[in-house]
Parts: C-alpha cells; structure tokens; sequence
C-alpha cells in the first residue's frame, strides 16, 4: 500500500474540489456516509473515508479510469515530488497561459481545472433529448474554454459514439450590421465543395429553416452515418446585443429546427444575466428547459490545478508560498478566474531564465487584482498622445452598453477603427499587449475585439469612461433599431427620430467623438441634420425642400442659433442686424398714393420669439404702462398672446398692432436710439429696392422655393430666415411668406403714422397660411390694432443713420 505525506494529501484535497462526487460514486460511499461529510471540506473526507478502509492503494486506479478522468492528480501529485519541483518533463513550448483570450482546441494540453464539467458536459450531450445545450455562466467564468478546449476535444476523442472524426463549426451571431446570417455562411462554405455563399445564405434564409440540416447533411456525406455536425455558437448573448430585431427570431427558429436533426448537435455559451431574455423567444424556452448547463466559478481546488498543472506541462516552476499566495489573492467570486488567467500571463512574461514563477515578479505587476489595470494603464501611457486621444473612437466600436448599463464586447472590422496612424498605434499596443485581439473576420478582413471583458471592469480609466458613456451607447444603439423601424414601414415621418431629441444626438456624437460618417446612410436620413454649418449651408441650397428648411429651423433653435440678428446681445437685449435701405418714391396698391421715402434701416428678420421675450421677461417691458401711453389701450392686457410655435429662433405671433408699438418704445429706451415699425411704404421700398418691377422681393417672377407660403404645404410658421434665396435687394429675409408684418401707419390713411386711435393698421407680406398674391411686394391688407393672430408678426425699423 503506498505511503502518502501530509502534503500529498494537502494537495490532492485542493485539487480535486468539487469532482470528490465522482470519486465517491466510483467507489460507492453510501449516501448516509456523503451527507455527514463537513460541508466545503468534502475531498478530505473522501480521502479519510478511504483511509479508515485502508483503500487508498485503490486512488491512483480510479483517478486514471475514463469514468474519473483525474489521471493527471496521479501524475502529479500522488506520484510527483512537490509542485515547484515539476518531474514531469516539459510537453509545452511557450506560455502555457494564455491570458485573456480563452483556450482553444489545440489549448487541451493545458486546460487544466475543469474536468468535472467537461465530463458533465460529455455526458449532457449523450442525453438524445439534449441536441441543444447552452452553457450558462457570469462573464469571466470560462464558458467558451469549456466548450472550445474541454468539450470538443472529448468529442473529437471519441467520448461519444460517433466516430472520432466529428466536424465542428464554430461561430457567434453578431454578424456585420446585426445580421447572423453571414458569419455563419461564412464557416459552412470551405466544408461545401462547390456552393456558392450566395446559395448557402439563400438556405438559410428559407422560411422554413430546414436549410442548415440539409448542408449538415451534404457536409457528413462523406463520413461514417453515425458522424455528427456540432456547431458551437460562442457568445450566444450577442443574440440580444448586436442582432437586429427583425432577424432574431427567425435565426432562433433555424437553431431550433436544426437542433431537432440527428446529425447536428447545436453548443451554445450564455452569458447568465441574459438567459431570461431567451426564455422569451418561443422554442428556446422549450430546449434550455432540458439543455441549460450552469457553470459557476472554479473553486479554490480547481484553481489550484489550473494554475500548477499547466505550469507542470511547461515545465515551470513556482516560488514556495506563491500559489497559495495567489489563491488568496484570487477568491471565488465572479469574474475571479479572468483576473487570474491575466496575471498568471504576466507572471509567465517576468519568468526566470530557468523557469522559475517568483513572488518578486508578482508583487512588482500588483498581483491578480491589479495585473489587468496596470498592463492596460501602462500601455495607455506608453502611447503619443494623438493616440491616446483615439481611445474613445477606437472603444466605441468595441463595447455595447445595454439598458441595464452593463457592458458586452462586440467585435469591429479593422479599417472601421484603423483611420488614422494614431489609432492604429493605439490599436497595434493594446494586441500586442494582448488586451485587444485581431483575427480575420467572416469575410476575411481582419476584426478587433477585445479579448475580455474584464477589462471593462477592471480597468479604471476604461470603466469610468463606460460608465459616463452609457446613456449615450444605448442612444447609439437605439438609433440603429429605430432607423430600421423607420424604413420598414416605409420611412413614414411619424416614425422619424423627434427634433425634439436632436439635442441628445449631438452630445452623443460629442462624448463618442463621432463624425457624421460613423453612422450608416440609413442612421443619417433618419436622424436629419445635425451640424449647424452643415444645415446653414444646406439653406443656400435651392434643392433644399420646404419640410428640410422647417426641421433645420427647429433644429437650430434646439442646439442653439448662432445667426446674428435672432437671439440677444451679451446684455440681454435683441440683436438687431439692420439692413440699410436707399430713400425713394412708393406708389401704393388701391390708388391709396405715391408717398416719398427717405433713406432708413430695416431689420434683417422678423422680431423672434427669444427676442419678444426678452421684452415680456423684462421688469420694466411688457407691463410697464409707460409703453401703452398715448395708445388706444393705454393699459397692458393681463396677459400676452400665446405663442403658437415657441422655438426661439422663430418670429414672434399671435400679438397685436398695441402690443409691437410698445416693444418697440421699450427697445428704443434701452437701445438710446429709436426703432419703431416701419411704414407700409418703407415696408415696400425695402421690398423692392425701388424698383417696382419687383413684384417679389427676388424679383418679378414667382418662385415657390423662396418662401413659405400657403403653397409651401407647411401648415406653419419657419424658424426667421430659413429661405435666402428670397432676400429682397437691401437683404432682408421673409418680406414674402412666413408671418404678416405690422405696419405702422393706418390702412385708410397711408399718410397718418400716429399711434393714436383705433384705426385699422396696415400688415404687409403674406404669411404661411396665405397664398402667392398675397406675397407680392406691394400687396396691402390690415388688422385692427387689438387683433391677434397666429399669421401676424412685425419687424423693426430706424431712422438713418442710427
């Protein structure tokens, strides 16, 4: 009977962990014996209920046999002199961890710790109601090792009867632009001789989604009929993050039906806090009920073997005290076992020229907690600072934010985030430093993603940076879907994204640093305009239609109208951009007469509403009843006319002939200078510049693009100067169209420009709800001076010079 030391036994106890339940049904510990076994500690129990019956001669049989598969425990530890002394000879060149990148098939060597859940697994799968399994765990927790370098080689060596030789296709299904299909086209076409990709896709698209179990079958034709397909679906959550709406489902309905076939098995791995999400697509509910595998964290034994088994194999060796230094520093909690891998990486990195893992090294790079923060800090710091400026470019392609805040990688095509040499470096640093990893994409163009999601969590810069960004990657994401809505149902206008949120887009753009470019051209016809210089330059156009010219306006007033001559000055009072008008003579419609005009100044637009306010808000404005002396009303009404549109860059309305005149005092008082209405025949003149033939501010032609009118189809007031095509000869904008404009003299009396009395008063222009004729430059109509409408506006005038 062999003779095993307390460290053996120490040793055995924190490697096995949790497979001591395979040991004891290997040996038939009766269930009474298990139940008093002290919780936690239940290796050691197995080793002393062994002992008392003098059967520890039998362990190192049962650790070798298949049903255990623990043989390495043998080779290692009952068997091997302690850890740091490895006498197994080295069977892996190069590092044997891999850091944050997941272990790969050709990684089994070394895919250590996790024995228990690859035979769970192995044995789920020969389950024939289990063609579908998903494995269920926190980010971090190793789902995809599981699969890639426990599963599959188990399957490729036969742990099932289907013949050694078992095709597998992996991919995940957040394709380019959210769409699974093509990824998924892309792994099956090298295993389909002779079908095109144009084909293949058009299969998988069939209704009835019997399109995968017919290439599974034209891919097996060659192989033995008990072969099998397996497709592993890593990072089934991108499902929910990155696949569009309108494809999930029936891309579910494929995997669902596939999962029904005798030659294909279906392997999926689930981030956990989105497993609710798929008990919401009909038919999955059904196979996860079944098919779920939950993986929680590796505990303290298993740890324990994935770090000194893979250091054995590679013939490395530790200090005495560190691996259970680390183990400490590592616990159990979710996302422990990334931490680990990543400082068990850097710990390789800083080995000795013999070999040797030393706990200098690992307290010098901040030991678990600190390895990926550090690595990922100094990097960032090593970089120019053009690079480190396209840290947030270069990220926002790589992390999706779901509505719960939480952060998931998606993968981005290479030149999408390569566009300058400074994110290039940025880009070249972090693969180098295996942060980020570069591998060809499903059309063979290199992608990036990050190579874990720890560093989301782990890296403070990155996370602060995440954490107030996250409102903003949502609206990302909420665009692209509701952009697709929008065109689905034909690009309706009621589905358009609200001016009303444009605001919330450009402080996207700005904390995403986004160009106009990173959205799509079905992003950019659905969000509208968003750069002011762009919507400036979009009014000079001609082709610019009356409904783009309305959105800018609103827009404008929304991020703020940089135009002169619209808001206010640095003191609070109306900006007033005067436009200078040569004297001359008038002849009026109506034989109403020929007046004369001396030289005078015009504003450039109508008073806005943000202008007029300034006039309401002001203590000594609107009800000072200084203004109203002399005036028909010499009293303040109680309250001013509602403003219909109130964007403040739009003229102001629904006031009447009493309430301009006393703007028009109050201004004068603050301004030192006086401004009024103008006369109906300056009102003229500065319409036609003196030349009659003007019929239109813009000459004697009508012109429907150069005004909004009644003809425009608007049904509504533009914000002021929307249309400078329609510019009269001394500049002014909106003579034609958009509100009536009050005058100051009386409709009866040309001549009589006294405040006084309660005559009807002249308005001139036409407005929105008014067509054509009433737009001509000499086209007379009137309000009595108490009336208000929601087509009546004014504009300023003034002796000059001022």
């Amino acid at each position: 009977m062999p003779s095993y030391d307390g460290k053996i036994k120490l040793a055995f106890c924190k490697r096995l962990g949790q497979e001591w339940q395979d040991l004891a049904d290997y040996f038939d510990i009766p269930i009474d014996d298990r139940a008093a076994f002290r919780l936690g500690d239940e290796p050691r129990e197995v080793w002393e209920w062994l002992d008392r019956r003098t059967r520890l001669d039998e362990l190192a049989g049962a650790l070798r046999d298949p049903l255990v598969n623990r043989g390495e425990l043998v080779d290692q530890v009952l068997e091997a002199q302690p850890v740091s002394v490895p006498t197994t000879p080295s069977v892996w060149t190069g590092s044997p961890f891999p850091g944050l990148r997941r272990f790969n098939p050709e990684d089994a060597p070394i895919f250590c710790g996790r024995h228990r859940e690859t035979n769970d697994l192995v044995r789920k799968l020969a389950d024939p109601r289990n063609r579908f399994v998903v494995v269920v765990g926190a980010s971090g927790s190793g789902k995809s090792s599981l699969v890639a370098a426990g599963l599959i080689p188990r399957l490729q060596a036969d742990a099932l009867p289907s013949g050694k030789d078992w095709p597998w296709l992996e991919f995940t299904p957040g394709g380019a632009e959210g769409d699974p299909y093509p990824i998924l086209t892309a792994r099956l076409e090298p295993r389909l001789k002779g079908c095109r990709s144009s084909e293949i896709i058009k299969r998988l698209r069939a209704e009835q989604g019997y399109g995968p179990i017919e290439l599974a079958e034209q891919i097996l034709a060659d192989r033995p009929a008990q072969a099998e397909l397996l497709l592993f679906v890593d990072q089934f959550e991108e499902l929910f993050t990155l696949t569009r709406d309108a494809l999930r489902q029936p891309f579910v309905q494929l995997l669902t039906t596939t999962a029904r076939s005798s030659r294909v098995r279906v392997v999926a791995t689930l981030r956990a806090d989105f497993f609710h999400r798929c008990l919401d697509c009909p038919g999955l509910d059904r196979l996860l009920r079944d098919g779920s595998y939950p993986l929680g964290p590796p505990g303290p034994g298993a740890l324990y073997e994935m770090m000194t088994g893979p250091a054995a194999k590679a013939g490395l060796e530790f200090d005495e005290g560190l691996v259970e230094r680390i183990l400490e520093d590592t616990g159990t909690g979710s996302g422990a076992l990334a931490l680990l891998a990543f400082a068990l990486h850097e710990l390789y990195e800083v080995r000795t020229e013999n070999g040797r893992l030393t706990d200098g090294a690992y307290e010098r790079f901040g030991g678990v907690q600190h390895a990926i923060s550090q690595r990922a800090e100094k990097t960032f710091q090593g970089l120019e600072s053009a690079a480190q400026a396209e840290l947030a470019p270069v990220f926002r392609e790589l992390v999706q934010v779901d509505e719960r805040g939480v952060a998931t990688r998606q993968r981005a095509p290479l030149p999408m985030i390569d566009r300058s040499p400074a994110a290039r470096e940025l880009i070249d640093r972090f693969v180098d430093a295996r942060l980020l990893v570069r591998e060809p994409g499903e059309d063979g163009q290199p992608v990036v993603e990050v190579a874990h999601e720890a560093l989301f969590r782990n890296w403070p810069r990155l996370k602060q940076w995440i954490q107030d960004t996250a409102d903003d990657h949502r609206l990302r994401r909420q665009i692209a879907q509701l952009a697709a809505y929008w065109h689905g149902h034909d690009r309706q206008a009621e589905h358009r994204w609200p001016d009303e949120r444009v605001v919330e887009v450009v402080a996207m753009r700005e904390h995403l640093k986004l160009k106009p470019t990173d959205f799509t051209a079905l992003e950019r016809d659905f969000l509208g305009p968003l750069d002011r210089d762009r919507m400036l330059a979009a009014l000079d156009e001609p082709a610019t239609t009356h409904e783009e010219r309305a959105i800018i306006g609103v827009r404008l007033a929304l991020l703020g109208d940089p135009r002169p001559g619209v808001g206010l000055r640095a003191d609070g009072l109306p900006d007033i951009v005067w436009c200078p008008v040569p004297g001359g003579e008038v002849t009026l419609e109506e034989d109403a007469g020929t007046f004369a005009v001396e030289p005078f100044q015009i504003a450039k637009y109508p008073v806005t509403y943000r202008q007029y306010r300034a006039f309401l808000d002001a203590e000594d404005g609107y009800h000072n009843p200084e203004w109203w002396r002399g005036l028909w009303v010499d009293q303040p009404p109680e309250k001013p006319g509602r403003q219909f549109n109130r964007r403040d860059n739009h003229p102001a309305e629904n006031l009447a002939w009493l309430e301009a005149v006393p703007f028009c005092r109050w201004l004068s008082a603050r301004l030192g200078y006086e401004v009024r209405l103008p006369t109906e025949c300056e009102w003229q003149q500065a319409a036609t510049g003196g030349d009659p033939a003007n019929v239109y501010p813009w000459g004697p032609e009508w012109d429907g693009n150069r005004a909004n009118t009644y003809e425009s189809e608007l049904g509504r007031t533009t914000a002021v100067g929307m249309y400078p095509q329609g510019a009269s000869p001394a500049g002014a904008l909106d003579l034609s169209g958009n509100v009536w404009e009050w005058c100051l003299n009386e409709y009866d009396r040309p001549g009589n420009a006294n405040p006084a009395g309660d005559a009807r008063r002249v308005v001139r222009g036409g407005a929105w709800s008014s067509d054509q004729a009433s737009a001509r430059a000499a086209c007379r109509d009137f309000g009595a001076p108490v009336i208000r409408s929601g087509s009546i506006g004014f504009r300023l005038a003034c002796s000059s010079p001022i």
